[in-house]
């Protein structure tokens, strides 16, 4: 008697896990983006942003109001800063939940909450 090395269960299973995969992919593209950042400036909050805007944003903050965030497509970043290093520019686009740059000598702190996936990781007793 001769095996087949595929069925058609097989076929199934296989077509359903890549549809499931697919559809999850696609639901979570259209899904509504409920994050925003919040900007501190010298430990308080100066702005908070709410990224799912779809207008561009620009902020201008920092001790001699020379660093430049702005916020557009649902991510935000430094765009320009006075420190001689760039750190903070080079920190890039931030948009996930936990995600955060910071200018120290400017004293200007970026930080994304709310997004998806906002429950933590693991609990520890």
């Amino acid at each position: 008697m001769e095996r087949k090395l595929i069925t058609k269960f097989d076929i199934f299973l296989i077509s359903f896990i890549v549809l499931l995969t697919v559809g999850y992919f696609v639901f979570r593209s259209f899904s509504d983006n409920k994050a925003f950042a919040e900007i501190y400036f010298d430990g308080e909050i100066v702005d908070t942003v709410n990224l799912a805007e779809k207008e561009e944003k620009k902020i201008i903050t920092g001790e001699n109001s020379s660093v430049v965030i702005v916020a557009k497509d649902g991510k935000i970043y430094f765009e320009q800063s006075p420190c001689p290093d760039k750190v903070c520019i080079k920190s890039g686009k931030l948009s996930k939940n936990g995600d955060f740059a910071s200018c120290l000598p400017e004293k200007v702190v970026i930080k994304i909450s709310g997004a998806e996936g906002n429950e933590p990781d693991a609990i520890v007793y």
